[in-house]
């Protein structure tokens, strides 16, 4: 699997991963991806299978001189030129999809231990992560929790469900 830094070009392979990924109440919008891939290069990358010539999913990221302490902060689609900050010591990590035939046989965990290498390799000066999970989705958090982030706190309510009840949100962090 190639890893690298998302550009313009690739927005029709990462909105297909997006709507592949998430009910459409939670999916962000295309100009927030764009806009997310020009504030920080480095913040967003995409993974592709060489042997199928696809792209196979993408993580999205931003910066932060801090970890916000409400649901505020991690808002859906939130505007990326307001809250990220080039030096800023905390990595966001707002996206994370694989398409479905990708799941379930290791390849998330292995692209998400890869894909934070490859992060703090290409953005100097970071010292956390931090990322938001919605509660229900317990193979995610899994992966999180294996690789060594805890849970912060819960945002009440916070992610819409397909039977039009909402779930918590859990917001992890991780030291580097």
């Amino acid at each position: 699997m190639i890893i690298r830094s998302a550009s313009e070009k690739d927005i029709t392979a990462i909105m297909d991963t997006e709507r592949a990924s998430f009910i459409p109440q939670i999916q962000e919008k295309k100009s927030v991806f764009l806009e997310r891939i020009k504030i920080c290069r480095n913040c967003f990358i995409v993974f592709e299978d060489e042997k199928a010539g696809i792209t196979t999913g993408y993580f999205s990221a931003e910066r932060w001189s801090s970890i916000p302490l409400t649901a505020d902060g991690f808002a859906l689609n939130h505007n990326a030129a307001d809250t990220h900050t080039s030096d800023g010591p905390v990595l966001y990590l707002s996206s994370f999809a694989l398409l479905p035939q990708y799941r379930g046989k290791g390849a998330g965990y292995a692209l998400f231990v890869q894909s934070i290498s490859w992060f703090k390799t290409h953005n100097s000066g970071l010292s956390d992560a931090v990322l938001l999970v919605n509660e229900s989705w317990q193979n995610a958090a899994y992966i999180y929790q294996s690789y060594g982030f805890s849970e912060l706190f819960r945002l009440p309510f916070f992610f819409p469900a397909n039977n039009g009840t909402k779930n918590n949100g859990i917001v992890m962090n991780c030291s580097f």
